[in-house]
């Protein structure tokens, strides 16, 4: 089949998609990525040698004018997408303003359509199209109560299948130069970082001791304010990290509830204390990480309540807990579907 998968605005929208794309390549089908002119993917999608067409269709944030421009974009869009679809076969959409008018032409043109949900509480994008498509692959028991598709599925997110893949190597600890002897805490907080939590972690990192050591990726923004900052042989200050090769390698994780993190931390049975943005739409990454705490999976402290004290209790309570540790570890694991890759494919292949 020729596929059409659109993606587009963050990691957690691209990667899952870029993923299960290599997987459909590997079963023969021909992939063609479609995502916006102005955001990462269109720089990132051809790093992984597939072909991408851009779109100019606006976000659908921001005020009265910038939601009517959104608007006029998104029309024009769909008929672009009309005449773009002609010769495919197929549509997967992975969340994101941008899927909407290539999924909604796709079925419009009578291709099979699919769309894939990364987060508990599903975006407003999925929401719209989920009465317009042929499937509904979610990865949470919640997507079940948000999409009265019939033909709604709960597979996990592709991206669950690389980390998986993950291995023990006591040299990824070392290469830090740290001990792979030692317990080791993890810290991420996306990719851009977190200004408030790194404003609480400068605090914490005072608190430390050395009994236990730590890597922190700060992100582009915070890097050079941490490294300034902390002057404690224990503590590893990166701008970024191999994310499911360290968390594989050591003890506890603290870090967002983005849907990418959360399918790693399952998929590798990483006990994790997690700290939900309050800054994206409808609070999701509360919801994501509730739905692993609710099966008490995962530690969670929102922002609100974070302070360098509270903590500071909380990762010693843990990383220095080894039952908990593995408490948690084991119903973490119990969250992800290891034949993830094959069950969406299989899916899509059905329809």
């Amino acid at each position: 089949m020729k596929i059409a998968v659109v993606a587009g605005g963050t990691g957690g929208h691209i990667y899952p998609a870029i993923t299960l794309a290599e997987k459909l390549k590997e079963r023969s089908h021909e992939v063609v990525f479609f995502g916006s002119n102005d955001r990462m993917e269109k720089t990132l999608v051809p790093q992984y040698g597939f072909e991408f067409i851009g779109m100019d269709i606006k976000t659908t944030a921001g005020g009265i004018i910038d939601k009517a421009k959104s608007l006029i974009s998104l029309i024009d869009g769909y008929f672009k997408s009309r005449k773009l679809l002609k010769g495919f076969d197929m549509v997967i959409g992975f969340g994101n303003y941008i899927s909407y008018p290539l999924v909604m032409a796709g079925s419009h043109l009578g291709l099979k359509t699919a769309i894939h949900e990364q987060n508990s509480f599903a975006g407003k994008a999925n929401r719209a199209l989920d009465s317009h498509v042929d499937l509904v692959i979610g990865c949470y028991e919640e997507n079940l109560k948000q999409f009265k598709n019939p033909h709604t599925l709960i597979l996990g997110n592709p991206q669950s299948g690389k980390a998986i893949s993950a291995e023990n190597d006591p040299e990824v600890i070392r290469s830090f130069g740290l001990d792979p002897d030692k317990k080791t805490l993890v810290i991420f907080m996306g990719s851009l970082g977190s200004k408030s939590v790194n404003e609480t972690l400068l605090k914490y990192f005072d608190l430390c001791d050395g009994s236990y050591q730590i890597i922190y990726a700060a992100g582009k923004a915070y890097y050079e304010e941490a490294k300034k900052a902390v002057d404690k042989d224990y503590i590893r200050i990166e701008e970024r990290i191999d994310g499911a090769k360290v968390m594989k390698n050591s003890d506890l994780l603290l870090c967002r509830a983005g849907a990418t993190t959360l399918c790693e931390i399952a998929a590798m049975g990483m006990p994790s204390i997690i700290i939900p943005s309050p800054y994206v739409p409808n609070n999701h990454q509360f919801y994501n990480a509730k739905a692993l705490t609710d099966k008490n999976a995962a530690v969670m402290i929102e922002e609100k309540d974070l302070t360098a004290e509270k903590l500071y209790d909380k990762v010693n309570e843990l990383i220095n807990d080894d039952e908990k540790l593995k408490e948690l570890s084991e119903n973490a694991g119990k969250l992800s579907n290891p034949k993830v890759l094959d069950d969406i494919v299989e899916a899509l292949e059905k329809l």
